[in-house]
């Protein structure tokens, strides 16, 4: 009989208030709730989610979080189906959480990344994402 995946929310923020609204966001969901620190940047995301049975990868070769790496807000969701998934963010914003840029969902291929390496991806797609609303801005601008 295979294991099932249990519905798990991974965080960080920095706001008490934020925190606490998240816990209980999590709970009223059934969902568990992890708050995440900086010491778990250097942990691979599967670690982190709890997940069994992962080979363990060889990281030698990933690159760990400088000393004074200013951790942003992160959510990552494990286990989620898309419905539940989609409640979950539709609450979030309903109670006036403040949006949070860096959101995730584990998967295959970041299971075995960094929490760190997961953070540098996403912020490089969000800062690209950033980029070309700019610049599809600007170009309707000079239509207009």
């Amino acid at each position: 009989m295979k294991e099932t995946q249990k519905s798990t929310i991974l965080y960080y923020v920095q706001d008490e208030n934020k925190k606490i609204q998240m816990e209980v966001l999590g709970m009223s969901m059934t969902f568990a709730t992890k708050q995440l620190k900086p010491s778990d940047l250097n942990t691979r995301v599967g670690t982190l989610a709890g997940l069994k049975g992962i080979a363990p990868p060889d990281l030698s070769g990933e690159e760990k979080a400088p000393v004074l790496f200013c951790m942003p807000e992160i959510i990552i969701f494990s286990g989620i189906a898309d419905k539940k998934l989609d409640e979950f963010l539709f609450s979030y914003k309903k109670i006036g959480l403040t949006p949070t840029d860096l959101k995730a969902v584990v998967t295959p291929k970041n299971i075995n990344w960094t929490l760190y390496h997961l953070i540098r991806e996403l912020s490089s797609e969000r800062a690209q994402i950033e980029r070309t609303v700019k610049r599809l801005s600007a170009a309707k601008k000079e239509k207009e």
